[in-house]
């Protein structure tokens, strides 16, 4: 081979691997088809539902305020500040049916529970209330073969008044457990009080995915963007030593948990709107989907080759009907629990209102399947 030749292929294969690069940057989504599965059939009156895939054919769904209802149709109050129950999968879309959610287990008690300082057991304080709001589902860490979970949720511990937030006083780590397969919803306690103290990035209550070994977990900046964390995951999927975590820190991994203010965390494009992160074998792409600002169901998707990014400029791809509640719409989540992993399609959720007899909110939880180019 000359020189020549050789400078030839050698400028050759930089040009092709620059090409696979920004190949594998530019993800443009596009919509083929979407199929409306009606309303979430449930037998309580429940808030921005988000779900984790418990085990094959069983999808765990953890959701916010929750309430029972009077024979005339009205809620019961207070509300229950998080409540979970199963479902199936979805049908096929040639004949797409009504998902039904388990019937509620141990009714008026919280999934997650509050802390001793949060004025269990329904956070009520005065004029205040402590909420123990999940943003996400629980990410399922290890696996067993007669049916056994691990799982982890980092929940605020936030104290509201009305909806103006008093304070949010860092992010507990919760363990979420089943022995074996059954009806039973999960087992959950608290393993670590504060495990992110208010000073830190909430990592993990705002998306978490799977990934090559490893639990990447995202949480939001105080200016409503991303920044993402990352535990190495052994044998049994633990997630409670912090020295197994790496930050993501001005372009670069680091060992040294960087303070809530830090700029260089924040990832560009990103949005910390309520919203799902997952991986699509599809597009070899990390992906984030999720809403704008209150009131409507408008769906945003962003696209990456790395958990860290670069993340592509969100686009709209789809927008839900709003109802004629006092609050419309809101909590735009996606569900990869409910599909089969392939990426080429995607569940989507949002919360919409309508009035209950007595003039009280009720919640409605549309499902639609929106499947890909």
């Amino acid at each position: 081979m000359t020189a020549m030749s050789s400078r030839h292929l050698s400028y050759g294969f930089v040009v092709l691997s620059c090409i696979l690069v920004a190949a594998a940057r530019t993800v443009t989504p596009e919509v083929a088809s979407i199929t409306n599965y009606g309303s979430v059939l449930d037998q309580l009156n429940r808030d921005s539902c988000s779900s984790s895939r418990w085990t094959p054919n069983v999808v765990l769904w953890t959701c916010r305020d929750s309430q029972t209802f009077q024979p005339d149709g009205n809620p019961v109050d207070p509300s229950i500040a998080n409540t979970a129950s199963f479902s199936s999968l979805p049908s096929s879309p040639r004949n797409p049916q009504n998902l039904t959610l388990s019937p509620p287990q141990n009714v008026g008690q919280l999934f997650y529970k509050l802390e001793a300082d949060e004025c269990p057991p329904l956070g009520l304080c005065g004029d205040s209330r402590w909420v123990g709001w999940p943003d996400t589902g629980p990410v399922v860490t290890s696996t067993g073969v007669l049916g056994a979970v691990n799982a982890y949720a980092f929940i605020a511990r936030q104290q509201l008044s009305g909806l103006a937030v008093v304070q949010t006083d860092g992010y507990s780590l919760y363990r979420v457990t089943s022995a074996h397969a059954g009806p039973q919803l999960p087992t959950t306690k608290v393993e670590v009080s504060a495990f992110w103290s208010r000073t830190e990035i909430g990592y993990g209550s705002a998306g978490s995915v799977l990934h090559n070994g490893y639990a990447y977990l995202y949480g939001a900046t105080p200016n409503r963007k991303l920044a993402v964390a990352r535990a190495k995951l052994g044998l049994f999927g633990r997630l409670e030593d912090k020295k197994a975590y790496e930050y993501w820190v001005n372009g670069a991994w680091t060992r040294n948990a960087p303070l809530l203010n830090d700029t260089s965390i924040v990832l560009e494009n990103t949005s910390a709107i309520q919203g799902t992160i997952y991986w699509s074998p599809k597009w070899e792409s990390f992906v984030w989907i999720g809403g704008d600002f209150f009131p409507n169901a408008n769906f945003y998707v962003s696209t990456s080759p790395k958990a860290e990014g670069p993340w592509t400029p969100a686009q709209l791809f789809y927008s839900g009907a709003v109802g004629n509640g006092s609050l419309p719409a809101y909590s735009a989540i996606a569900h990869p629990s409910l599909t089969d992993g392939t990426g080429n399609y995607i569940f989507l959720t949002w919360t919409k209102t309508r009035p209950a007899p007595n003039g009280a909110d009720l919640y409605d939880t549309p499902l639609v399947r929106v499947d890909w180019k």
